[in-house]
């Protein structure tokens, strides 16, 4: 196998919900002619989109689809110790996000309710690495700020109660550079104009707790086949402190190499920031990593070699590539899956 990172092409596709221009703009698709309903690029993606037929997962063109490279050669892809205990699944999936306007509220299961009621050993957790919001700020959704019973969210999700649902959750005002984790299980949305590189458990599991006004059949496709008499046991019902929320976030910081992610997410993935100089190379350890150039121009290299990288360009690199350099004024989001060594999260349903 190539022990090059490899370009990631756009891949978009249709959603219930507007975006995609700042996509477009940044990965050099062509300009609509109306607004768009392509608000997420999946980026080194084994997973495929709920209920599809392989929507989502990343075709890499004459070299293949990632999925079955990653089968070919799973320790040179990922690394020993990885699949050691992941097996052949990069544990990680990465997508750009341009809200073009606020995502319903919804929430995501737990690796344990995955495994109950999924048959998978990921659920949903996911971070977002904040590159672009509104003047002044954008704003996302985090948590209840009061316990809320499982009664009671039902009712809410029969009523479609849009003003009691955004009223029970905590909104945080974030900034370009800052980092938000959202564990398994917690209700929360996105506004309209964020602009965020998120990073997720490679599944494509989602439980929709509002739906109307959306091109969406919520009471079809809103509990993933469960039913929501099963679904909504995966919504969190205990509230989210301040303390427990300023552990959730991590606020954009100085420096040509520095983590993006509050420590509680590095369980599940990581994510580095760089800012390469003409002065200061910046250089990221071994690992399987989705790379994502946000501006500038310089070169990349790996094991001896190089190549130019700009605005917009994205790849996948295997652990076999060995250390990244960024040379050149650029800057760039690394996302990793997690360190082999790290434990296991303690989720919220298991302590219950």
């Amino acid at each position: 196998m190539s022990r090059s990172p490899l370009p990631l092409p756009p891949n978009v596709f249709d959603h219930f919900y507007l975006g995609g221009e700042r996509i477009a703009d940044l990965r050099g698709l062509p300009p609509a002619d109306e607004p768009l309903k392509r608000p997420e690029d999946w980026l080194g993606s084994i997973v495929a989109r709920w209920g599809s037929d392989g929507v989502g997962i990343t075709d890499l063109g004459q070299a293949g689809k990632l999925a079955d490279l990653i089968d070919a050669a799973p320790q040179a892809w990922l690394g020993a110790h990885h699949t050691a205990r992941w097996g052949a699944s990069p544990a990680l999936l990465v997508k750009l996000l341009d809200a073009g306007q606020r995502l319903p509220v919804h929430a995501h299961p737990t690796r344990d309710f995955a495994a109950r009621h999924l048959d998978c050993p990921f659920g949903k957790s996911e971070a977002w690495a904040v590159i672009d919001t509104p003047a002044g700020g954008g704003t996302v959704y985090v948590g209840a700020n009061r316990p809320v019973s499982r009664d009671e969210w039902g009712a809410l999700v029969a009523d479609q109660d849009t003003p009691a649902m955004l009223g029970l959750l905590t909104p945080l005002t974030v900034h370009p550079g800052d980092g938000v984790f959202v564990p398994g299980g917690t209700p929360h949305a996105i506004d309209a104009g964020m602009f965020i590189v998120e990073l997720q458990e490679p599944t494509d599991f989602s439980i929709l707790l509002e739906w109307r006004g959306f091109d969406i059949d919520g009471p079809a496709d809103g509990h993933l086949g469960l039913g929501f008499d099963v679904a909504l046991d995966a919504v969190r019902c205990d509230a989210f402190d301040a303390e427990a929320l300023d552990q959730l976030v991590r606020r954009a910081g100085k420096g040509t190499l520095r983590p993006v992610l509050p420590e509680v997410a590095e369980p599940y993935f990581r994510a580095w920031a760089v800012t390469a100089t003409v002065d200061e190379a910046v250089t990221v350890a071994e690992s399987f990593a989705v790379v994502v150039v946000l501006d500038g121009e310089g070169t990349l290299g790996w094991s001896g070699e190089r190549r130019p990288i700009g605005r917009g360009d994205a790849f996948v690199v295997p652990h076999a590539a060995g250390e990244l350099t960024f040379e050149g004024a650029v800057s760039a989001i690394v996302a990793l899956p997690p360190d082999p060594a790290t434990a296991d999260p303690i989720e919220w349903d298991e302590q219950q």
